[in-house]
């Protein structure tokens, strides 16, 4: 396994994109690591969810073991990285800590130049400590979450999204972490992974009639994505669940396809990793014309 200053100097090029996560601008200071707002009544949230659901206590020695190898390996993938028990891997190893840069901080380094940034990561700076500052968890550059649920249900989104309003605690979402910015991660927040919600797309496509089209949509409204579809000459659609990514949807469209004779065509993004239905959503990406509705 490589040594921490090893992995911080395989991403140089990477993370000098070093603006870093705008969304920790205004986040606390670290949280101690052990019972991190054992204020909280989590027994009450836990008692809200769903069966298969989990919530976890997560830290610093968690995020190393499960995402520090991957970036020891000749061409390390996100793909290796989404599936980690704990849920905190980002794209890069370094996105962990505010800016991308593990030097420890008390105001998101708004006292060090950005060429203290560059003698760090460069190591033109001998006093620069890798091996320290990110085996730290008292570390106030840290910027991991410390509380990870794992919802697979719409009412397990709600349970969290109600116990963090009651609470006035900040809420962090991740999918699959594609981020260059680390966006899905911040400190001092409970963080929803999706990436075990209830996943829709393996047995999601379904084959319009068209015989259909010229009907009024059902009162319950499970027969509008095929209308739509049909209404814009596509004979098919798909249901991706919101914590899916395309590498998912693109594999039951394959499975499908290799079942019925190679008739489904999905248009997506060119990263498996990104969020399915977010970049489907979105109106700044092509894929919105394609969404038929969301429940």
């Amino acid at each position: 396994m490589a040594s921490f200053s090893d992995a911080a100097h395989f991403l140089l090029l990477t993370v000098l994109g070093i603006a870093g996560n705008p969304s920790t601008a205004d986040a606390a200071s670290a949280s101690p690591v052990p019972g991190w707002r054992s204020d909280l009544d989590w027994a009450a949230l836990t008692s809200k969810l769903s069966s298969s659901a989990s919530l976890i206590d997560t830290s610093l020695n968690d995020y190393t073991v499960e995402c520090m190898p991957e970036f020891s390996e000749p061409s390390p993938t996100t793909h290796a990285l989404i599936d980690q028990p704990y849920g905190m891997c980002l794209p890069h190893l370094l996105l962990g800590w505010e800016m991308s840069w593990p030097r420890p901080s008390e105001n998101h380094h708004m006292d060090q130049p950005y060429v203290q940034a560059t003698f760090d990561l460069f190591g033109l700076d001998p006093t620069a400590d890798f091996e320290s500052w990110m085996s730290d968890p008292t570390n106030p550059s840290l910027n991991l979450p410390y509380k990870v649920l794992f919802p697979v249900v719409a009412s397990d989104v709600v349970a969290a999204v109600n116990f963090a309003k009651e609470n006035r605690l900040e809420i962090s979402v991740k999918n699959s972490g594609h981020s260059y910015q680390g966006a899905s991660s911040k400190k001092d927040t409970l963080l929803l992974n999706m990436n075990r919600y209830t996943h829709y797309a393996p047995t999601g496509i379904t084959d319009c009639d068209a015989s259909t089209l010229d009907t009024t949509v059902a009162e319950d409204m499970s027969d509008q994505p095929c209308l739509l579809s049909l209404a814009k000459n596509k004979s098919s659609t798909i249901r991706v669940g919101g914590g899916e990514n395309f590498d998912k949807a693109y594999r039951a469209v394959i499975a499908a396809n290799e079942e019925g004779g190679y008739k489904y065509h999905l248009v997506g993004g060119a990263a498996g990793t990104w969020g399915g239905l977010f970049k489907v959503v979105s109106r700044e990406q092509w894929q919105a014309d394609s969404m038929l509705n969301i429940d």
